[in-house]
């Protein structure tokens, strides 16, 4: 099965990279499929394209790569929703801004997607006690550190 889609022309669909949303992502909800799409000469950055409009896909990232202090604890109902049984089935990502250059690039870290790896199912979840932003810069400038 192929996919027409504004940021990549048409795409054959992996299944093993398809997640299903059951609430959409926030803002989004109608939008229940998602691929990862993952291009070697943007690492460290993918491609979370619905497969419901092929004109909506969100850059993410890895936020453990941009920052390492990163943590929070998964509420038990995500837990059970995305039907994890181990952390190897975990894989977070955050949704990445990029505003004019990728120097200036930011991630929502107050609002991560957990992704079931192994049962293909996703969650954009919301911290409401985290000390993150919304808008947290990915790249220090030199002249700050």
């Amino acid at each position: 099965m192929r996919l027409e889609t504004s940021r990549f022309g048409e795409i054959d669909l992996d299944e093993d990279r398809i997640y299903h949303f059951e609430h959409g992502i926030p803002g989004f909800e109608p939008f229940k499929r998602f691929m990862l799409i993952e291009v070697a000469e943007h690492a460290p950055f993918a491609y979370l394209q619905s497969l419901d409009d092929g004109k909506l896909a969100f850059i993410v990232t890895n936020p453990f790569e941009f920052v390492g202090n990163y943590e929070f604890d998964l509420p038990e109902s995500v837990t059970n929703e995305l039907q994890l049984a181990s952390e190897e089935e975990v894989d977070v990502r955050v949704i990445v801004s990029i505003h004019g250059e990728l120097e200036q690039a930011t991630a929502n870290l107050i609002a991560p997607i957990v992704l079931n790896a192994k049962k293909r199912l996703g969650k954009q979840i919301i911290l409401t006690a985290a000390p993150y932003t919304t808008r947290h810069r990915l790249f220090v400038p030199a002249d700050a550190e």
